[in-house]
């Protein structure tokens, strides 16, 4: 079984030209998830939601991923405003008070015990709650880890936090402009080697449409193209996805570029729609379509690189 930890939350999107998209199922944890089931079928969601969590989109996550993990509060779903500026910049506006943030920290004790033994975990939490997390999930399975941190998370007087937890996780993954700003530095191959000199084991830097990029203690490093779509839609949530194939990808791969070109794949799926989740109709031949092409063009760029 894969898992994320991480939040729901309800989108409502604006684009430049003011048509909107309302009420679309988001948060971190939901699009994880989906890029999970690309490759897996067990897989399942830990979150809080609101006692106002619309039926209907509650009965669309029960026919996709296992839904016990899903723990209802007495607060309102959280709802964000997605902006979409011309250049394609996107601004999240929460518009729920800070009472109820406090849904997105999910209370260990609420976890279920039906998640018992567990492959893989996608880990979206602040890192004071790392180390209580590790220490739990080790106990289920003992999973392989990956680590998104939260956006507000990484800043530089944080960084004194995330040294301690880095190498608790199996893999962090942070996005570029996080990294940037949580470093102090621009390159990103600089970054990833502060990364490894703080501790990590595996890092992945999401670089948006120029790919992401790979590192990890034992002298590998990667550079990985995006998988190819004819047209994106809506960029929200491709990093989440992201993490998840390339959770599924690290534990059910034997060779690194594996995984990350499932993880390409899977943040290429929630480019095409709004929403987080995507028809999974021959969804793994859709996959392998864009797996291949994503691996050739994987290995061509890393070879000019040596």
């Amino acid at each position: 079984m894969f898992i994320s930890v991480g939040s729901v939350i309800i989108d409502d999107i604006v684009l430049p030209d003011g048509t909107t998209h309302m009420g679309c199922l988001g948060g971190g944890g939901t699009h994880a998830v989906m890029g999970m089931r690309v490759w897996s079928e067990q897989v399942g969601l830990v979150a809080n939601i609101g006692y106002d969590f619309p039926s209907s989109l509650m009965n669309k996550l029960k026919k996709v991923f296992d839904v016990r993990g899903l723990i209802t509060l007495d607060a309102k779903t959280i709802r964000a405003w997605q902006l979409f500026e011309t250049d394609g910049t996107r601004r999240e506006v929460l518009r729920s008070d800070l009472y109820d943030f406090s849904q997105l920290e999910i209370d260990i004790h609420d976890f279920p015990d039906v998640f018992d033994e567990l492959q893989g975990v996608h880990l979206h939490t602040e890192s004071n709650q790392v180390a209580l997390w590790e220490s739990f999930l080790r106990q289920r399975g003992n999973p392989f880890i990956l680590w998104e941190p939260w956006q507000r998370d990484c800043v530089p007087e944080n960084r004194d936090k995330l040294i301690d937890v880095l190498p608790l996780v199996d893999c962090v993954s942070p996005n570029l402009e996080e990294a940037r700003l949580l470093m102090g530095l621009e390159n990103t191959e600089d970054i990833l080697k502060k990364y490894l000199e703080y501790g990590a084991k595996r890092v992945v830097i999401r670089e948006g449409a120029s790919g992401s990029t790979f590192a990890d203690s034992q002298g590998n490093f990667i550079r990985v193209p995006i998988a190819n779509v004819e047209e994106v839609v809506d960029q929200t949530g491709a990093g989440n996805a992201y993490c998840g194939g390339l959770l599924v990808g690290f534990v059910q791969s034997d060779k690194i570029q594996e995984a990350l070109c499932r993880a390409a794949v899977s943040a290429s799926f929630p480019l095409e729609q709004f929403g987080a989740l995507f028809s999974l109709e021959n969804i793994k031949q859709r996959a392998e379509s864009r797996y291949r092409p994503c691996m050739a063009a994987m290995l061509d760029m890393n070879h000019e690189l040596q």
